[in-house]
């Protein structure tokens, strides 16, 4: 058989990076990654979702998984690599879109999904506005807050290195006085730009079982459809969906009041977690000022953000491939 032209890198002789820190990345991959030559997280956050897919060549990893693992923006993370210095991220929002016709091919029944979260909708008729708005709100794009007096109000995004925003369709509910408060708020009122877990003030998607989990979430308010009111109520609830099982655990809860165009974030402790591989959950309702306990929710949504690993030991995937 013959040799190979270079010797087989290994984790204790190469200067390389330990990528096992990346969720999604276990010992054989990181292996397969130090033997392509790619060694550092730098490395790594200049490669595409394709190109590293190809590097690895092994089944079931695809540019697909690599991207809504987001390997690149942990990588990116890890390396320190400042955000307008780094390449372009490249990755795929695959989306499912299925319309019951009549004969006459009327649309009676739209149904979409979005293959990444698994977030589904569906309708009677066709409703092109509540396509558009399940589709925007799925499709990342980069979370920078618009200067005062700037023309382009779409709000932010959650940030380029979170997982991609992934919001179930709003449900704006009717207020309790149509003259206290718009009868109905549009689909773009909250942003939800981050879920994450942090240490230290950093991301941190990697803790022990014994570790308290402590989250990062950051809310925005849209101004569009609100001009006259400038503060509400919200709370929201925290979960952690494990992977492999897709059970829900409590992570924690928190409320508080929010001004329109300003960006919350607020930080709250959760309990330990078993080992394995979660992904943040959360669910928000706003509320009018000053709300009762037994008022009904104004709007609410529901998003997920970054992944959280539990681990016994740092960087080992509790179920990574090899």
């Amino acid at each position: 058989m013959p040799q190979r032209d270079h010797a087989r890198p290994n984790h204790t002789s190469q200067s390389g990076d330990d990528f096992r820190k990346i969720a999604g990345i276990g010992p054989v991959l990181a292996q397969r990654l130090w033997d392509a030559g790619i060694l550092t997280y730098r490395d790594l956050a200049q490669h595409t979702p394709e190109e590293i897919a190809a590097v690895l060549d092994v089944p079931g990893i695809s540019s697909e998984r690599i991207a809504s693992q987001n390997w690149i923006g942990q990588a990116r993370d890890l390396a320190g690599t400042p955000s307008e210095q780094s390449v372009p991220r490249q990755h795929y929002a695959a989306f499912h879109v299925e319309f019951l016709l009549e004969s006459d091919n009327r649309v009676r029944r739209t149904k979409v999904h979005h293959h990444q979260t698994d977030a589904r909708d569906a309708w009677p008729g066709w409703d092109e506005e509540r396509l558009l708005t399940f589709l925007r709100e799925r499709i990342p794009l980069t979370a920078t807050i618009q200067p005062a007096g700037a023309l382009d109000l779409e709000p932010p995004r959650m940030q380029s290195g979170a997982e991609p925003p992934v919001s179930v369709p709003p449900t704006p509910a009717r207020p309790p006085s149509p003259a206290a408060l718009p009868e109905d708020l549009p689909p773009s009122f909250l942003q939800i730009q981050e879920l994450t877990s942090i240490g230290e003030g950093q991301r941190n998607y990697i803790w022990r079982p014994d570790e308290p989990n402590l989250v990062r979430l950051t809310l925005w308010l849209n101004p569009i459809g609100t001009p006259t009111h400038e503060t509400f109520d919200f709370s929201a609830a925290i979960a952690a969906r494990e992977l492999s099982s897709r059970d829900r655990l409590p992570v924690a809860t928190t409320h508080g009041a929010i001004r329109v165009s300003d960006a919350l974030s607020v930080e709250v402790a959760g309990p330990t977690l078993p080992a394995g591989l979660y992904r943040l959950l959360v669910t928000v309702n706003i509320y009018p000022t000053g709300h009762s306990p037994q008022e009904a929710p104004l709007y609410s949504k529901a998003a997920s953000g970054d992944l959280l690993q539990v681990a016994d030991a740092p960087g080992v995937p509790d179920s990574a491939v090899a």
